[in-house]
């Protein structure tokens, strides 16, 4: 356990350098859009610290997959449970995406279809890695 903790405080603490480059994609998007002109100094903070909170959890939980004791279906599971709760509180804490069912509905099937994706591309990326080092062995 307490190798679990040290890896999703390293993974976090690297991850979460990218929280501010989320928080611009998502400022960029609204402005973008038309919903926001300015926003208040206050809220700017909330954004900045929930962001590096939000890229902290992301990036720690993967180190869910470094414990030998969960099988790798669990271990997914797990990651996209947290993340998906992650995203979603923090979206809801600075009013990203409205507390109604269908605004909710939406951000979890574009979740689900995103980490779907990703997934399948690094589970491909690392299944031809590994059929790379049996040939040249």
């Amino acid at each position: 356990m307490k190798k679990f903790v040290k890896d999703f405080a390293l993974r976090g603490m690297i991850a979460a350098g990218f929280g501010p480059l989320i928080l611009v994609s998502i400022y960029l998007g609204l402005q973008l859009s038309g919903i926001i002109i300015s926003i208040p100094t206050s809220q700017v903070n909330l954004n900045i610290i929930s962001s590096l909170i939000l890229a902290f959890i992301a990036g720690g939980i993967s180190a869910i997959f470094n414990v030998e004791k969960i099988s790798l279906g669990v271990a997914t599971l797990i990651d996209a449970i947290v993340i998906y709760l992650d995203y979603l509180i923090i979206y809801l804490i600075n009013n990203w995406i409205k507390a109604q069912f269908i605004p909710l509905l939406i951000f979890t099937f574009v979740y689900i279809i995103g980490y779907l994706i990703i997934w399948a591309i690094i589970y491909h990326k690392v299944k031809s890695q590994v059929s790379s080092i049996n040939q040249k062995l």
